[in-house]
């Protein structure tokens, strides 16, 4: 029988051949163990994560929202605008008790006194008023009493990030978690910092000045003090921004800009890129911090998921830069060459 060209056994096979065949197996198993621990979605589950994390916010912010109401004295300090119908009533002297809407220019017609101003008036104000005026010209020492039947002066709104972004037309006071909750919730590209901007009473003037706030609405619901649940009046607003951008470059799937998902750490930020490429060096990131005089924070992410240190949370426009490990990216260059070339001779 003539000695056949090739091998037809491993036996059959030269010593410095098995070896080298050993040596190509090893490698085509390296570079396929390789592309399988990226063959899940990180992004996919980071935009799962997020949806869930919002519906979990929702949840407690309609859940806080039922319990931290405007209290009776929120409502006690309500003012009086257009719109408005009072109920005004005298002991003993049905003829004044009457209900009348506030007219445009915040005033109402009372037997008697004719028209009175009662416009930016909290109802306590009102009534003082009213009784000295009676008592000054009428009766002796008359009990006034004074009731918003119904509130119309009033619209607050709700715009941003949030699912039903509306103008509130509000019969009463309200906290912020109860528009937000009126609103429908944050949507799933929310930041949880609320601006806010309102009225508060200026210590020197006794009136009402402008002001604006920032809420972190995340440490309002775990803090659950009803103190920082502001109450919002007509006139005052609520904007919800979108969560801020991180940028992810180096040996990450994709690359990019990508938005904060409430507080975003390095690990979700590299998920929020496809995850890290094979050859990348997890051992040293670095984050760079514009807002900090361009500040320079090193992360070792091995030790971030061995739980040993905490991870960093991320600041709209940081950068975090994921570095390349010399041997692994050339092994990698490697197996992208070989894999190019087999789908190379399947498609001769």
């Amino acid at each position: 029988m003539p000695t056949p060209l090739y091998p037809t056994t491993l036996h059959d096979t030269p010593p410095d051949a098995r070896r080298a065949r050993r040596w190509v197996c090893t490698l085509l198993t390296a570079g396929l163990v390789a592309c399988a621990s990226n063959s899940t979605d990180p992004e996919q589950y980071v935009a799962r994560q997020k949806q869930l994390d919002t519906e979990s916010l929702n949840m407690q912010l309609a859940a806080a929202a039922g319990r931290q109401s405007a209290s009776p004295a929120a409502l006690e300090e309500y003012r009086v605008g257009p719109g408005d119908v009072l109920e005004i009533a005298v002991f003993q002297v049905e003829e004044l008790n009457l209900k009348v809407r506030v007219n445009g220019r915040g005033t109402v017609i009372v037997p008697l006194l004719g028209e009175v101003g009662v416009g930016d008036r909290t109802t306590a104000e009102v009534e003082e008023m009213v009784a000295a005026e009676l008592g000054e010209r009428y009766l002796h020492d008359p009990q006034v009493s004074v009731f918003v039947a119904e509130y119309r002066s009033r619209q607050i709104t709700v715009m941003g990030s949030v699912k039903e972004p509306a103008v509130h037309s509000v019969q009463r006071p309200h906290t912020v978690l109860e528009l937000l909750s009126m609103s429908g919730g944050l949507n799933e590209k929310a930041g949880y910092r609320i601006h806010v901007q309102t009225a508060m009473l200026d210590a020197d003037s006794g009136r009402p000045e402008p002001r604006n706030l920032v809420i972190d609405l995340k440490s309002l619901l775990e803090s659950g003090d009803a103190a920082y649940n502001l109450v919002l009046r007509g006139g005052d607003s609520v904007y919800v921004p979108q969560a801020g951008v991180v940028f992810v470059e180096g040996a990450v799937r994709k690359p990019g800009a990508y938005q904060m998902q409430g507080e975003t750490n390095v690990l979700k930020a590299i998920a929020m890129a496809g995850g890290s490429e094979y050859e990348a060096k997890e051992g040293s990131i670095q984050v760079f911090r514009s807002s900090e005089d361009d500040a320079v924070i090193e992360v070792d992410l091995k030790a971030v998921r061995a739980k040993q240190v905490p991870d960093v949370l991320l600041q709209d426009g940081d950068i975090v830069v994921v570095g390349s490990n010399i041997l692994k990216q050339g092994f990698a260059g490697f197996w992208r060459g070989i894999t190019g070339l087999f789908s190379f001779q399947k498609g001769l």
